[in-house]
């Protein structure tokens, strides 16, 4: 891809025509009222909705937001959701490389214009803003103390008469924006116990669940997944296990025009044959024995919102011609009750399971799965979006640090290129119990070694052996090429010796507590059982502990 031509804003603010700067009011009354609102809730939702509120009253825009940027791992996270256009198939987090608008801003330290997105960007691609109709982005760096926050972006469909006033405008008010910002930040900190730092923003002000990623192969995903979002028809997602199919199925349903309405989740596999029709449609007191009242089923929670059906393969022949059914008939009846009830709900389904095998063995009906798979999408696997893994590991880094209270890593190069050349198996899920597990060594040693992270990787590729469902992947590829014993500070010893102290070390710190969220398993990012199963197999006890 070639470098990003852009317009540089160098002049002195003075230069641009005195007609210009009047067209626009002042903005003293502007940042009057920011002060304010901060004064009265210095949350990031209140703050930017302000920020936004206040600017539209001044002139159009049709999109605003701001991006934090953290100099250690050199990524930029969303602040707060967007104001306006919605742009797709751009992740939340992402690297500040210098080809794109805010990475650019951030190493030049000076403002960016570009009134041709389209034509800015060479890519096979469209870029995810001239996507979503937008023309003309100008951006701003957010500097406090000399040091940079992070970037404010307003960008329009169509290019403004009085877009240079605009952007003196913004050139006048950014000092005050980042005065804000740091004001809101530091808020957090101080309010979680931490020194200040952009943080990664949780769900609910995200108001919707998110996908990260950086790559070409994801973002070629995510356009296929915002196109089939808009669609109301049935969706099948596939993917080995650990891909992220619950997230996608929730994120689907958050950018659907059922977003209002439940999302249900049904993990199928945990459904007894015997309560299959109870526990999805529903029942009516006495219908039989144990039924002392009316139960509503999944169907009729998920009635104008989105049904996720998790392991679909995992279902029996008859409870799959039940749900074929129901989707045919857009209708089901309560057990104990001859009453049709319409329903409208749509169905996502996901399977971990080669389906076309599935099918041809009979362990899935072929009229059930070509109901399905009208519309399906298989997740990439975690090694086919490699480029990916510095963003995530980072992410969760951030999260994880926060939800137990400990220092945030510092994730070196050597560190991430061993992490790229690991199979992953586990894909996402098992990305995260290593740097769950790469969190724990290091509060507990201070310092974090290449050894910790052979030893982290083996312990999770071990998690994932014991806990991958049948017909997945079940060890990593080059698990057989692990060194017996790894060269550095571990003075000769065994993984075996190492994955001994590791759950010991974890048992002292716990006082011998295995389960709970106070554990021995939540440190170090196991179940309890796999834990227990590994403590069994190297002779460890807790009590000794």
């Amino acid at each position: 891809m070639r470098p990003t031509p852009s317009l540089e804003i160098q002049m002195p603010i003075r230069t641009l025509p005195d007609a210009a700067r009047a067209a626009l009011p002042s903005i003293h009354s502007l940042c009057g009222e920011l002060f304010k609102e901060l004064g009265r809730d210095a949350s990031r939702g209140s703050f930017f909705h302000t920020l936004s509120r206040l600017l539209q009253q001044r002139f159009s825009f049709d999109r605003l937001c701001i991006n934090l940027y953290d100099p250690n791992s050199e990524l930029l996270s969303v602040f707060s959701a967007a104001e306006g256009t919605v742009v797709n198939s751009l992740s939340p987090v992402r690297k500040a490389g210098k080809t794109t608008v805010a990475g650019h801003v951030i190493s030049s330290r000076k403002p960016v214009v570009i009134t041709d997105i389209a034509q800015h960007f060479a890519e096979s691609m469209l870029h995810p803003m001239a996507e979503a109709g937008l023309t003309t982005t100008m951006a701003f760096p957010l500097l406090l103390n000399e040091k940079i926050l992070g970037t404010l972006h307003c960008s329009f469909i169509k290019k403004p008469d009085n877009l240079y006033a605009i952007m003196e405008m913004f050139l006048e008010l950014c000092p005050y924006v980042a005065i804000s910002l740091g004001a809101v930040l530091a808020t957090e900190g101080m309010e979680q116990g931490f020194s200040f730092s952009p943080r990664q923003p949780d769900e609910q002000e995200q108001g919707c669940d998110d996908y990260i990623f950086v790559g070409q192969t994801m973002r070629a995903f995510m356009q296929r997944v915002n196109a089939v979002a808009k669609l109301d028809v049935p969706v099948l997602l596939l993917g080995e296990t650990g891909t992220g199919k619950t997230h996608i199925a929730k994120y689907i349903h958050c950018h659907s025009k059922r977003r209002t309405q439940r999302f249900v989740k049904v993990h199928c596999p945990a459904l007894a044959a015997t309560l299959f029709e109870s526990e999805l449609f529903g029942h009516v007191k006495g219908s039989f024995t144990g039924a002392g009242a009316k139960r509503v089923g999944r169907f009729e929670l998920a009635h104008q919102g989105t049904l996720f059906l998790d392991e679909i393969a995992e279902l029996s022949q008859e409870m799959q011609s039940k749900l074929l059914h129901v989707l045919e008939e857009r209708s089901f009846e309560r057990v104990g009750e001859s009453m049709s009830l319409p329903v409208d709900a749509r169905l996502v389904a996901a399977t971990n399971v080669r389906v076309v095998e599935a099918v041809r063995s009979g362990r899935l009906r072929s009229d059930f799965y070509h109901r399905l798979a009208a519309c399906s999408l298989e997740l990439p696997a975690l090694r086919q979006r490699i480029e990916d893994l510095p963003v995530l590991a980072e992410f969760f880094n951030k999260r994880l640090a926060a939800r137990y209270s400990l220092p945030p890593l510092r994730l070196e190069p050597d560190h991430i290129q061993r992490l790229q050349r690991h199979p992953w198996p586990g894909n996402v899920r098992e990305l995260r119990n290593a740097v769950n597990g790469l969190l724990l060594q290091n509060w507990i040693a201070g310092r974090l070694t290449m050894a910790d992270v052979e030893q982290v990787l083996h312990a999770a590729a071990l998690t994932c052996e014991e806990d991958a469902p049948t017909g997945a992947p079940s060890a990593p590829a080059d698990l057989a090429s692990v060194p017996a014993r790894v060269p550095g500070e571990t003075n000769g010893a065994s993984l075996e010796e190492m994955e001994r102290r590791h759950i010991e070390q974890a048992l002292a710190r716990t006082r011998g507590l295995v389960s709970g969220p106070r554990g021995a398993a939540t440190l170090l990012g196991l179940p309890r059982t796999t834990l227990q199963h590994r403590m069994r197999k190297l002779g460890i006890s807790a009590r000794k502990s």
